[in-house]
């Protein structure tokens, strides 16, 4: 079980940097396509109608895709003062009840997707992309959240892993 543990890690680290750089190539384009309608308007006096809806689709992706990546690296907010005055047993059960909390979470989005996707008529203005292309991102971000939670759920009830709360950050005392 142990090296199924470390090859689902290794996996799900890979998937985060995927999506790191996915990030990062939307981010690219989204400058990139702004920073050419400043030029049009500045030099052609001409703006470029399509980057703002552009825009936004991207930006939509760009924040829902950067999801995984930040939860996988333990970025987002908690509490974990309380740690310090837990004991092992304690930490071990916060944890199990964190991990089940997320992929409750990210179970009731992945179960929802189809109702999602059926909802989701029509095309967006002047991209002409379908509405449902803005719940792909959801769905990319929340299938590997929940394979993470469940990893981590898996290792720390078998004692394998200890529990590591989001964005925990070392201070000297």
């Amino acid at each position: 079980m142990n090296s199924s543990l470390k090859a689902a890690e290794r996996i799900l680290d890979l998937v985060a940097r995927v999506f790191e750089w996915t990030c990062i190539g939307v981010l690219a384009v989204m400058l990139t396509i702004n920073a050419g309608n400043i030029a049009s308007r500045a030099v052609l006096d001409q703006p470029l109608n399509w980057v703002w809806p552009w825009t936004m689709v991207l930006f939509l992706w760009w924040v829902m895709l950067a999801f995984y990546p930040l939860y996988r690296r333990r970025k987002d907010v908690s509490i974990y003062i309380v740690l310090k005055f837990l004991g092992p047993m304690a930490r071990r059960v916060l944890g199990v009840l964190v991990h089940l909390a997320i992929l409750a979470a990210a179970g009731l989005l992945l179960y929802t997707i189809p109702e999602r996707l059926a909802s989701s008529r029509g095309l967006i203005e002047i991209v002409a992309l379908p509405r449902e292309v803005l719940i792909y991102p959801l769905l990319f971000s929340s299938l590997p959240i929940f394979l993470d939670a469940l990893v981590a759920l898996i290792a720390i009830a078998a004692g394998k892993e200890e529990y590591t709360p989001f964005g925990m950050i070392e201070v000297a005392e």
